[in-house]
């Protein structure tokens, strides 16, 4: 039995109930934190998902008149977990055991992680970066129908909603705020990207696909759809992943390269001057090509401590509903083989001509792609044929690199301990870790607050919102306020 023929009686089940009602429960579902204070409570909100997706592809006239209750909803859950048990392929022959845990892990991982702020502050970078009349402004502008950075001002009201919180928004109090600060039109521009019809959607989403059930944030492209005037949202995860993403998304889907350069420059960028709060020497493209005596491909950037060199090549790459979520190793190496692939040839023949630099044949030399989202492949040295895991680069996203840099900063621990200690733990199974980055949360690596940068990053915006919500940064008459507390930036609502 495939993966569609399992959905069909799960459907089936479904179908009993009035379709609204099976929305409805889907989506309080997702938004309830039913465990309280008990983090391990029984919860499958990625079934949830499922479910809700199964449900907008059908057709709704199909569908009975009795409401379903809580318990309807968590036997088809059950019943669809224990469906897949059988109808879909867990274990790939031949793949190793990274990609086989990073399938059992990945569509859960949305709900099981700490919320993050790097990858909406770089969203906030990239426009102070940009150049208001290029080809890639234009280009955001028009698929979001307004300023971008008014569109970022309004989406933080939304994305720092806790779960069953997302009505607050749109209460009439609230929502006079927004309009009066916004506009009537900017408001009507914003909620067009969020809201989506379910007929949309279902042509969008297209058939079903084995792939659908490993994949995070199912429906990250609408957080919110409707269905007979009636919005359904689909909980927080989803939302957040919706606007931390939300520009790269956009470049990701356009064909044009003065659109994506632009973006993967200032990506880039970032990356170095990240590496420059180091403190360490840090050397561009170029120099690296002068230093080394470089000839052929090179990479983004190396920097030098003491006698360990670690050579970084960025890519801009995160994870999509176009990027498989279960497939075999040569699916991803062909999927990824313009990006890490092509990283790692570059990262090689730098440091072939590192070792060959005179003063350079006994440094330690560490490779290090940087992608711009976590890409969950473990230690991914399955992607780079021929070379033993000692010897394949290290995959961190941006947001690890920020943590293990502002480590750095504080003088917790240096480049050449972390990448030492990373490689002696995976050389040991009974040491070793899935990926690179669970090293962080380890001491001496562990930071107890987000990088500094990020609040600077932030702050700039949250007094721009504050002036225009006509409060000042410790709050005032609006019934919103803005708070900057030192572990990243909040919205709260006035006493």
């Amino acid at each position: 039995m495939g993966y569609a023929d399992a959905i069909r009686p799960i459907r089936n089940r479904m179908r009993k109930f009035e379709y609204a009602s099976v929305l409805q429960q889907i989506s309080a579902y997702l938004q309830v934190d039913a465990g309280g204070n008990d983090k391990h409570a029984p919860r499958l909100p990625w079934v949830a998902e499922r479910l809700a997706l199964w449900t907008l592809r059908d057709k709704p006239h199909l569908y009975g008149r009795v409401p379903m209750q809580l318990p309807d909803l968590i036997r088809c859950m059950n019943e669809a977990w224990n469906a897949m048990d059988t109808a879909i392929e867990w274990a790939r022959q031949g793949n190793p055991i990274d990609l086989f845990v990073r399938s059992v892990l990945l569509a859960q991982a949305p709900h099981q992680t700490a919320v993050g702020f790097g990858a909406f502050a770089r969203q906030i970078d990239l426009l102070n970066r940009l150049d208001p009349a290029s080809r890639l402004s234009r280009a955001l502008e028009a698929s979001v129908g307004m300023a971008t950075n008014d569109y970022l001002q309004l989406a933080v009201f939304f994305w720092f909603r806790d779960e069953g919180r997302i009505h607050e928004v749109f209460e009439r109090s609230y929502w006079q705020v927004l309009t009066n600060a916004f506009g009537p039109s900017n408001l009507h521009s914003f909620l067009k990207t969020i809201f989506k019809s379910r007929e949309s959607v279902c042509n969008e989403m297209g058939q079903a696909d084995e792939d659908e059930w490993f994949q995070p944030n199912l429906l990250y492209r609408y957080p919110f759809v409707v269905h007979d005037r009636h919005p359904f949202f689909w909980g927080a995860p989803t939302l957040r992943r919706h606007f931390e993403y939300a520009f790269s998304d956009i470049v990701g889907r356009s064909e044009d390269p003065k659109v994506r350069q632009p973006f993967e420059d200032a990506f880039e960028s970032y990356v170095g001057e990240s590496l420059q709060r180091s403190g360490a020497e840090v050397l561009a493209e170029n120099e690296v090509r002068l230093r080394f005596s470089v000839q052929g491909p090179c990479c983004d950037f190396a920097l030098v401590e003491g006698d360990t060199i670690v050579l970084f090549e960025v890519k801009n790459k995160a994870l999509a509903h176009t990027l498989p979520a279960s497939a075999s190793v040569r699916t991803y190496r062909s999927k990824l083989s313009a990006t890490l692939v092509k990283a790692a040839a570059q990262l090689d023949n730098v440091d072939s001509h590192v070792l060959l630099t005179s003063g350079c044949e006994d440094m330690q030399v560490h490779q290090v792609v940087v992608t711009y989202g976590d890409l969950m492949l473990g230690s991914a040295s399955f992607l780079f044929e021929g070379k033993s895991e000692s010897d394949a680069p290290i995959v961190l996203s941006i947001d690890q690199l920020d943590r293990l840099i502002e480590a750095v900063r504080l003088k917790q621990c240096s480049f050449s301990a972390f990448f030492c200690d990373h490689r002696q733990r995976q050389a040991e199974p009974a040491t070793r870790f899935f990926a690179p980055a669970q090293l962080l949360e380890h001491p001496p690596y562990r930071l107890t607050s987000n990088p500094r940068h990020i609040a600077d990053i932030f702050n700039p915006l949250f007094e721009q919102l504050s002036r225009r919500l006509g409060a000042d940064i410790d709050g005032g008459d609006s019934p919103i306020r803005i708070e900057l507390p030192s572990e990243g930036p909040r919205i709260c609502e006035s006493a």
